[in-house]
């Protein structure tokens, strides 16, 4: 083993080990027993009604919840009469090139409560929110994460996505502003203000929203409470979904890499470093494969155990094979992310670079923003 290969595999298993902060609550808001009702479910939209088959889950809510469909087609033209039919508050908007972020920022407009909640159309509630919303209301907080879990999981796909979930929940206990698009719940006048400074490009959009509230230091915090969203069933199906994934990380830890850099320091160099930038010394500089064999094994073994310690609280037998997946995503993914992000920012025809600015702290509104207004 190379010392190179020995140095970076202490600091990564280092780095790895850094969920046993997540036994620290301090940014941590658990339900009491106080509700509210003042709250305004917005749920974005797109694409085909099929996204929105799931609605049942979230009935209990119907009279909170806020339907911001991308109307342009005659199918979602159709389909919002029959949402109004069946008792929906629907909000059509036109655009010519929809995403979930535009449609949040114009449903904002049209919500009157104190609180709202993005809720990505294959995602369910469960019974508690009026709590939760309750206590979001008393922490202050402007913006709130949420723990997000796969849907019945089935296949080992899903269930390794599963765990790669309830692990990445914990992580927000001691990083709240990485929000999650499946749900989070803000203060309806702060998160127009972040959506006013929100590049409003995908993919990476619902970390941007944590990412711009922790540029303009408002309160954010993570709240104990669970919602439920679909996953891929299928490893095509995950690879197409990771690819894109992966483009989003690109653009937030490269392309905004100055602005991370001065904001979040510590993670933006491991993410570069560690990610990005050591792929190719993964690949071809830093392997011995005269004892490949043996390092392997030995490498595969530390991780488990260092995925078990460091998040024994989320424990399960899938933590054996999960050191594979870890591998393949940290070692193929990255480049193709890279390649699909270039593809994506040529199309569009702009880099999906950050709106908010260096300094942190309040910031005036965009110009074509004020202008607007």
């Amino acid at each position: 083993m190379t010392p190179l290969l020995i140095a970076v595999s202490i600091v990564l298993v280092a780095f790895d080990f850094q969920n046993l902060l997540s036994w620290w609550h301090g940014k941590l808001v658990s339900p009491g027993e106080r509700r509210s009702s003042d709250f305004t479910i917005v749920v974005p939209l797109f694409g085909h009604p099929r996204y929105f088959d799931c609605r049942a889950a979230i009935l209990p809510y119907q009279a909170n919840v806020l339907v911001a469909l991308e109307a342009t087609p005659a199918h979602m033209q159709a389909f919002a009469s029959e949402l109004e039919a069946e008792g929906w508050r629907v909000r059509r908007i036109r655009m010519h090139a929809p995403n979930p972020a535009k449609l949040m920022k114009e449903g904002l407009y049209s919500v009157t409560t104190t609180y709202a909640l993005r809720l990505d159309a294959d995602t369910s509630i469960g019974e508690g929110l009026e709590r939760v919303v309750a206590a979001v209301a008393d922490s202050g907080a402007d913006l709130c994460s949420v723990k997000v879990e796969a849907e019945r999981p089935r296949t080992a796909a899903a269930k390794l996505q599963a765990l790669e979930y309830r692990i990445a929940m914990l992580s927000r206990h001691y990083r709240p502003w990485m929000t999650s698009g499946a749900c989070f719940i803000g203060k309806t006048r702060s998160l127009k203000l972040i959506f006013a400074h929100h590049s409003l490009w995908t993919p990476g959009e619902d970390i941007e929203t944590g990412r711009a509230a922790h540029a303009l230091k408002l309160k954010i915090r993570h709240a104990d409470f669970v919602v439920r969203t679909e996953v891929p069933e299928t490893w095509r199906g995950l690879f197409k979904q990771r690819q894109l994934w992966w483009a989003g990380s690109f653009r937030h830890t490269v392309v905004n890499a100055d602005r991370n850099l001065l904001h979040l320091p510590l993670l933006t160099c491991y993410t570069l470093l560690a990610v990005f930038a050591s792929f190719a010394f993964k690949w071809w500089n830093m392997i011995d494969w005269r004892t490949l064999p043996i390092e392997v094994p030995l490498v595969l073994a530390v991780y488990a155990f260092v995925t078990f310690v460091s998040n024994v609280q989320v424990r399960s037998r899938w933590m054996l094979v999960f050191p594979l997946y870890a591998l393949f995503q940290s070692l193929v993914m990255p480049p193709l992310g890279a390649c699909m992000y270039i593809v994506l920012a040529r199309r569009r025809g702009r880099l999906g670079r950050y709106r908010f600015r260096y300094r942190r702290g309040p910031q005036p509104l965009p110009q074509p923003l004020l202008r607007a207004t």
